[in-house]
């Protein structure tokens, strides 16, 4: 918050503020009286405000300098949202206030993002043990915050949703505690057999009607105390899934391998060495700088195999303490030492057994945990703390490390006989620098954190996202859309204005340099676009429908565009 002359809040329904967090030079001055914890903001007390006129209108508003009641926050700005609970009914106001107006004029939208985020993330840790169901018209927008989420108990009995399904269900908050399941889904199918086919599709993706016979898209996660069917039932020598360990099920990552072929050729040389591996035991180890998307590759590479349907466990071995990474590992019996769980842990090699488990940051592991893990994948079984029996293993092996294990050999921080066994296939994923699908990359990403919605970028947009160097690389890029989309709000032309401040002024000396050293000017934002046509088209093979796609355009637009690339020596545009 320093530095932006502003402070947010958490306000509970009766407009009692919580707590806050500002810009220190912010709540120092003279409006920091006005937002300390136990100030009320009701209409009643403080006239129209953006907190009080939220709660009263129920609604998401923003009150400007004069429209305050009081003459003293006539000098304030103030953007509220609404934060329901899993009944339907206010549970809080989050706000945002300031002095600047063109600070505040992106503020609206990114408060609405963040309080439909807060109720949805609420309402799914509080009612995880449930059946979770999200759905959405569109598939696509599931995952979002534009999904609506409903969660029921095993006898199909609603406990709880989230506002955007109350709107896509046409149900009001007074009626959520008489609305069962098939009240809302016009299926014949029992909600017990709805799950059994979610988990039967692995990914849990499936269409179905609405009672008033509208279609959705929905995904069905299911808790541990609402298994309704045999085929959420543990098998004999399957070990059971507590809450928040690895389910059976794929990946959180909905893609297969195919889908990260983009067009460009090291990853899809990538790709195509991955997948050459698919079903065998052989460890795959991938490559490539922090933020390139080891883990997104992982989990295509586990949704493409046959034990897609098997779990996916994923560890960093280097955000593990090193004195607690052997029992997150490898588990522990009850009693095995001070602190133990009172009914033990599983740990993550036998949360990962029928699946696949990814050892991420391999490198960072501790060298003396090293020589037991080369024992496991040896003997192929697994032996808890403090337990005298061992648990066979069928799983998949992933690595990946930002280091060079063969260095890392050589200083002897790395086993070589862990490392020649876990040098199956070696697979480099490239910077994101070094890609030339930069530009399918960032339409991709802004359709999904947009949720769908059509946005348009400005040529000098395109200008700063391609020949920015992306030291975070992919991680980075998606940060930077993500917070730009925020503050686009509810607008649809996305221009420099949009962009973090942050990037903005790494940007700032290159505009003063050589256009030969860092890459086109103002003066040839045409030749930008142009070019990022002709990678377009080249990656989809010519293909001008999947290249208007990609591009996030209209054909119509993409054939306008094309005739004014210049002509190939062989007389056609490229």
């Amino acid at each position: 918050m320093a530095g932006t002359g502003s402070v947010v809040l958490f306000a509970n329904a009766e407009g009692v503020i919580l707590c806050r967090k500002g810009d220190a030079d912010f709540m120092t001055g003279p409006h920091g009286r006005f937002f300390v914890p136990g100030a009320s903001w009701v209409e009643k007390t403080a006239g129209t405000n953006a907190v009080g006129t939220c709660i009263a209108t129920r609604t998401s508003v923003t009150v400007d300098t004069g429209e305050h009641y009081l003459h003293q926050f006539r000098t304030l700005c103030g953007a509220a949202a609404p934060i329901y609970n899993s009944s339907g009914h206010l549970a809080g106001v989050l706000a945002a206030y300031g002095t600047t107006p063109a600070a505040h004029s992106h503020t609206p939208g990114f408060i609405r993002t963040v309080a439909v985020m807060i109720e949805n993330r609420r309402l799914v840790h509080e009612m995880s043990s449930e059946i979770v169901i999200h759905f959405h018209s569109v598939a696509e927008y599931i995952g979002t915050i534009k999904q609506g989420i409903a969660v029921f108990d095993r006898d199909g009995k609603l406990l709880g949703s989230n506002s955007a399904a109350r709107t896509i269900l046409r149900i009001d908050a007074e009626k959520l505690a008489d609305t069962r399941f098939n009240d809302v889904f016009d299926n014949a199918l029992p909600l017990p057999r709805i799950v059994d086919k979610a988990q039967a599709l692995g990914s849990g993706v499936f269409p179905i009607l609405l009672a008033d016979g509208r279609e959705v898209s929905l995904v069905v996660s299911v808790g541990a105390r609402s298994h309704p069917t045999s085929a959420l039932t543990n098998t004999p020598g399957k070990a059971a899934a507590e809450p928040g360990q690895a389910r059976p099920g794929r990946s959180g990552v909905n893609v297969l391998l195919k889908d990260l072929d983009l067009g460009d050729p090291l990853m899809r040389r990538a790709i195509s060495k991955a997948s050459m591996i698919l079903g065998s035991d052989i460890p795959l180890v991938i490559e490539g700088e922090s933020g390139v998307g080891k883990e997104v590759f992982t989990a295509a590479f586990h949704n493409s195999g046959p034990r897609q349907h098997g779990p996916f466990v994923a560890v960093n071995c280097a955000a593990i303490p090193e004195g607690l990474i052997e029992s997150e590992l490898f588990g522990y019996e009850e009693g095995a030492f001070t602190g133990a769980k009172k009914k033990g842990y599983q740990g993550r090699l036998i949360q990962a057994n029928g699946g696949t488990l990814f050892l991420d940051e391999i490198g960072d592991m501790p060298l003396a945990l090293q020589g037991r893990l080369l024992r496991v994948l040896q003997e192929r079984q697994a032996t808890p703390l403090g337990s005298a029996r061992s648990v066979p293993l069928d799983l998949s092996l992933v690595c990946a490390t930002h280091r060079t294990l063969r260095a890392e050999v050589e200083a002897g921080r790395f086993r070589e006989d862990l490392y020649y066994r876990l040098n199956g296939l070696r697979v480099q994923l490239p910077a994101l620098r070094q890609r030339q699908d930069v530009a399918q990359l960032i339409n991709l990403m802004i359709s999904a954190e947009s949720g769908g919605r059509r946005i348009e970028l400005d040529p000098e947009v395109w200008q700063a996202l391609l020949k920015h160097p992306w030291p975070g690389n992919i991680r980075q890029l998606q940060m930077v859309l993500r917070i730009s989309l925020a503050i686009l709000g509810s607008e649809t032309q996305l221009t420099l204005q949009h962009l973090p401040d942050e990037f903005m002024q790494l940007e700032e000396p290159d505009r003063d340099s050589s256009p030969a050293t860092h890459g086109p000017t103002d003066g040839n934002l045409a030749s930008i676009e142009l070019e990022a046509i002709r990678k377009a088209v080249t990656a989809s093979d010519g293909n001008l429908s999947k290249a208007a796609r990609a591009l996030g355009i209209s054909r119509k637009t993409l054939y306008r565009k094309l005739g004014k690339l210049p002509a190939s020596p062989g007389g056609k545009a490229h």
